[in-house]
């Protein structure tokens, strides 16, 4: 999550506006600045991945796909420019995206609310602080949360750098967009009693199966960029896989890269936090689904995509989600007894009373909106969001 109390994903939804242009208009000559970059954010060496905490019980042995940030800069300084970057990450954490945004508004005046940074929701990528490994019993050693913490501390400056490179690069491109669908996600929010009882495979379940495409092309027609959104998580590798990958949607980046050279790809999580991929557990299926990602962009490629000719204007609100129970401290302490990410959180905020510190009563969840003119609406929230939000 990027601006809240604690990590998570940004999750982007694009949505036709009403009044706006659809996917079957030819797109025109008009051009809007747009500047494009990538950096290596792979670990240098062993560290816990994000995912599976319980189950991986050591550090990462080794990198089967390289992870990156890359960045998207439309507009110009006179227009107020934004920028969108993607990570290949579980999460990015609420601190480091007001680090970013606070340099990025001293350095080239990009409004917060202009500053998306979305994640991948790997689940072979470094932990950044959102996962079960926080959780442990015992804790990580201090050698092994040093790692983490020293990553973390190396990404800021990485994902300044991409993102000064990205508005460096601007210059006149053609931008249009379509709607494709991909199938390869699967509900797995398991309901008995009306109550959530568990993961597994529920085919009856909500799942949003769009798959908006955003192209950046040079005035030669030449492919510079492709945005990509799927609601899935990226849990195809499972925890035998101690190895550092980017999952379905490292597999979609490289495959859409291979199609176009010299162009970047960015794919991130749409709100996909009830699905899990159809086929899980094997390197080949996350090759697959990612080439079910790369063929369906080619097939929207190859259309009338609808052209955008005005830069996005960005909005952020923050507004109070209030608790529906604050436990008090008995509850605290029986609940603090309890093994994983319950027990563990109990027993962060039984410190906080035992230190004097009045307990949340609730959660400041952010909001974000880009809209381009009236054609397009990305709409960006921080967390797991599930489906229904998407379908709804």
């Amino acid at each position: 999550m990027t601006r809240s109390n604690f990590s998570g994903c940004l999750l982007l939804a694009i949505a036709v506006l009403t009044g706006g242009a659809s996917p079957a208009q030819k797109t025109t000559g008009a051009t809007v600045d747009v500047g494009v970059a990538r950096v290596d954010i792979t670990p240098e060496g062993p560290i816990r991945l994000s995912g599976y905490g319980w189950m991986r019980k050591t550090e990462s042995e080794g990198v089967l796909q390289r992870l990156g940030a890359k960045a998207l800069a439309f507009g110009s300084d006179a227009q107020g420019p934004s920028v969108l970057i993607t990570v290949d990450l579980a999460g990015i954490p609420a601190n480091i995206t007001a680090k970013v945004a606070e340099r990025l508004a001293r350095k080239a005046g990009v409004d917060p609310a202009r500053l998306a940074i979305c994640a991948s929701h790997t689940h072979s990528g470094p932990d950044v602080g959102n996962s079960h490994n926080m959780y442990s019993d015992p804790p990580l050693p201090v050698d092994q949360l040093g790692r983490i913490a020293l990553f973390l501390d190396s990404l800021t400056p990485k994902l300044e750098r991409v993102a000064l490179a990205a508005l460096q690069d601007r210059r006149p491109a053609r931008v249009a967009w379509g709607i494709g669908e991909v199938g390869f996600a699967l509900n797995r929010r398991v309901i008995k009693d009306g109550k959530w009882a568990g993961h597994g495979k529920v085919p009856e379940g909500p799942v949003d199966h769009a798959l908006p495409v955003l192209s950046v092309t040079g005035p030669d027609g030449k492919v510079r960029a492709i945005l990509t959104s799927y609601a899935c998580h990226g849990t195809t590798l499972f925890d035998d896989i101690n190895q550092t990958h980017g999952d379905w949607i490292g597999e979609a980046q490289r495959l859409i890269e291979v199609n176009h050279p010299g162009a970047i790809a960015l794919v991130t999580a749409g709100c996909g936090g009830d699905a899990d991929p159809n086929r899980r557990g094997k390197l080949e299926y996350a090759t697959q689904h990612g080439q079910s990602i790369a063929d369906e962009v080619e097939r929207l490629l190859a259309t009338s995509l609808s052209p955008l000719t005005v830069p996005p204007v960005g909005r952020l609100r923050k507004i109070e989600l209030p608790f529906d129970h604050v436990p008090d401290v008995k509850e605290l302490i029986a609940l603090a007894k309890e093994e994983g990410a319950k027990g563990h959180n109990a027993g962060v905020h039984l410190e906080r009373v035992v230190r004097g510190m009045a307990l949340p009563t609730s959660l400041t969840y952010p909001i974000q909106t880009w809209t381009f003119g009236n054609k397009l609406a990305m709409v960006f929230l921080g967390g797991e969001v599930v489906a229904d939000y998407s379908l709804r």
